[in-house]
């Protein structure tokens, strides 16, 4: 598999994770897994953990892609 390929969609990922976490989507907090993140924090805590979750892949992502982080050694 291409590596770029690999982190188009953590870039992809990121972004959606993110906006769900500031948008609020109903249908993304129904997930089995966000709602155990809701038990642990409440709504507000789950919200502000997966939006920097998905900050964290997108940035991650980007900075991979424009080539000012090296992950050759990964792969």
């Amino acid at each position: 598999m291409n590596k770029d390929i690999v982190f188009y969609l953590m870039t992809g990922v990121g972004l959606l994770i993110a906006i769900a976490a500031i948008t609020n989507w109903e249908w993304y907090f129904k997930q089995r897994r966000a709602q155990t993140m809701i038990k642990l924090m409440g709504r507000n805590g789950a919200r502000i953990f997966y939006a920097v979750l998905g900050l964290f892949f997108t940035v991650f992502g980007y900075l991979v892609l424009s080539g000012k982080i090296a992950v050759d050694s990964i792969f």
